[in-house]
């Protein structure tokens, strides 16, 4: 297995407030395509698994929403990363 760090969010919003970066290191590998829903697919499967608030409605929303919002995906548990093949080598880290 490869080591890989995640980014949030992963995709770079258009708004003159500075959103915040979190990071944290995994064993494992994205896939080469469709990175996005794949990692927005565990977000939704942990906010389920959670029971996030408004978990149902927040499912419905776009990928790259999901990918973009750092309390969404540091709400993911540590064994629904593990489960889709995501061992966290660390905790999530602030980026700036």
């Amino acid at each position: 297995m490869s080591r890989v760090t995640l980014s949030i969010p992963m995709i770079a919003a258009v708004s003159p407030v500075e959103s915040r970066q979190i990071s944290r290191d995994f064993q494992g590998a994205l896939p080469a395509v469709e990175a996005v829903a794949f990692l927005a697919s565990i977000i939704r499967d942990g906010l389920e698994s959670a029971h996030y608030p408004e978990y149902q409605r927040l499912n419905e929303l776009s990928d790259d929403y999901l990918v973009s919002q750092t309390a969404l995906v540091s709400a993911v548990p540590d064994h629904v990363w593990i489960r889709n093949g995501f061992v966290p080598l660390g905790e999530w880290r602030s980026g700036h």
